[in-house]
């Protein structure tokens, strides 16, 4: 695992490198956790407010979210909007934001936050999850519904329900559930949402600098020059303090944009050029994108070039959802997408042993990388429509395994191990592709030793597969 530190996350095999993540619109626009303290709030609700100009009424709205914990869990943390993000990430690659209740281990969240593998961080996230399930956030007029395209009043809890499984002790990695509440899960389906960099977040070290990130990069969607008054920016999008004087909240404000200046996201400005006096008592703030960093990563999921366009087609026309062909499309480079696609085809086209859900499959074989088996004609059909009769591509296609009792499994592993190799190759990612969920998990985080305890899972996964194919 990297340093402790910088918090660079080590990420599961089989995840991007990149581990682009998803960030909901409203819930990046006012901080859920404060960076200092709020003057005036009492110990159970804290709040935010502003006022913008919506263009499409043409009228000033004044926003304000009020965040209200429960007297034994309290208000949420820094390290909960990790949490929250973390969540947000594993519902993207597990589902594609498909299903609102999310299978997990505690393990694999501890890994992905880069925390350290102890009882205390095992703790920290069982407390951080009751908080999601039991704080309320409140917002009034500030709530932006992309289907209505207005500004709503939305009162919820971040998720609905968790359901936390194993020992008193932390030692026990069994699986369990976190289900979201209905309001972020359709916003989210209705791709009211952006990338996110979670490398370059975890990377980020105070809990400033990583709201300043997630508010700017999606304020510099629309421009790459931005003004705000220096006490909305730094009290009601960051989160710092309002019993600060100005004076005060540009010393604390330097240290978080010093960080995003040093990653490369802000251009460098001395203290003249970024704080600007309007009047006696009042401050601006200049914030300006750095021409060197990726605008790709400044997009909404709807924004895409002409070449990611196509190739989204592509994964859209063979059932991909719109949410994961954009994160697919963000994370991985077209050749290795173009390569996958023409598996796939190949494999509809031949008859092939094709998983029970393609789409996953396709979407599994990108991430996860499957090895194309040589010799194959893997050129991708346009719009996932392969030289096929009907008939062929609509069904599922089986292997033809001998008769399987509790006491002929032998025979069947004999059966795999004599297939060719390409047509073993497609079985066993089927099998991961459709297999238990938690087995697959432990499958995956064994794969780099690849030991007894692999191998044994490994061929377990196969045969439930196998079997599964019986009488098909």
């Amino acid at each position: 695992m990297a340093s402790k530190d910088k918090q660079v996350v080590s990420l599961p095999k089989g995840l991007t490198h990149r581990m682009l993540g998803t960030d909901e619109l409203n819930i990046c626009e006012f901080p859920l956790a404060s960076a200092g303290r709020i003057k005036g709030d009492s110990s159970n609700t804290i709040f935010f407010e502003d006022k913008i100009f919506d263009e499409g009424s043409q009228k000033h709205v004044e926003r304000k979210l009020i965040i209200t914990a429960s007297q034994t869990f309290g208000l949420p943390t820094p390290a909960d909007n990790d949490v929250l993000l973390v969540l947000m990430y594993l519902t993207l690659v597990r589902n594609g934001f498909a299903e609102r209740t999310v299978k997990f281990s505690r393990y694999e969240l501890v890994k992905l936050l880069g925390w350290d593998q102890g009882g205390k961080s095992y703790r920290r996230i069982d407390e951080s999850l009751q908080r999601w399930v039991n704080v309320t956030l409140n917002y009034k007029r500030s709530w932006w519904s992309k289907s209505d395209l207005s500004w709503q009043n939305k009162s919820f809890h971040v998720l609905e329900s968790i359901d936390l499984r194993g020992r008193g002790n932390y030692s026990d990695d069994s699986e369990s559930t976190f289900s979201w509440n209905p309001v972020i899960f359709t916003s989210v389906q209705n791709s009211n949402v952006k990338r996110l960099d979670l490398e370059t977040y975890f990377h980020l070290k105070s809990p400033a600098a990583r709201q300043a990130y997630r508010f700017l990069d999606k304020r510099f969607y629309r421009s790459k020059h931005l003004e705000f008054d220096l006490r909305s920016f730094a009290c009601e999008h960051v989160g710092l303090g309002r019993n600060y004087d100005n004076g005060k909240l540009k010393h604390k404000l330097r240290p978080c944009l010093g960080e995003l200046e040093e990653i490369g996201f802000l251009t460098v400005l001395t203290n003249e050029e970024r704080f600007i006096m309007q009047r006696r008592g009042e401050w601006k703030i200049r914030l300006t994108r750095a021409s060197g960093y990726p605008a790709k990563q400044c997009e909404t999921t709807e924004g895409s070039t002409s070449v990611d366009s196509d190739l989204i087609q592509e994964l859209i026309a063979r059932k991909v959802s719109k949410a994961v062909a954009s994160e697919l499309i963000a994370s991985y480079s077209t050749e290795r997408i173009t390569e996958k696609l023409g598996y796939l085809d190949w494999l509809l086209r031949e008859g092939r042993s094709v998983p029970k859900n393609p789409a996953g499959f396709l979407a599994a074989a990108i991430r996860d990388d499957y090895k194309v088996p040589t010799g194959i004609t893997n050129k991708p059909h346009k719009h996932g429509r392969p030289a096929s009769s009907p008939q062929r591509l609509t069904r599922i296609a089986t292997v033809s395994v001998p008769t399987v009792t509790d006491s002929n499994r032998c025979p069947l592993r004999d059966h795999f191990d004599s297939l060719p190799s390409d047509e073993a190759a497609a079985i066993e990612a089927a099998a991961i592709e459709n297999g238990n969920r938690f087995k697959v998990d432990t499958y995956r985080r064994l794969e780099v030793k690849r030991d007894g305890r692999w191998e044994a899972l490994r061929w377990d996964l196969i045969r439930s597969y196998l079997e599964s194919q019986q009488g098909k």
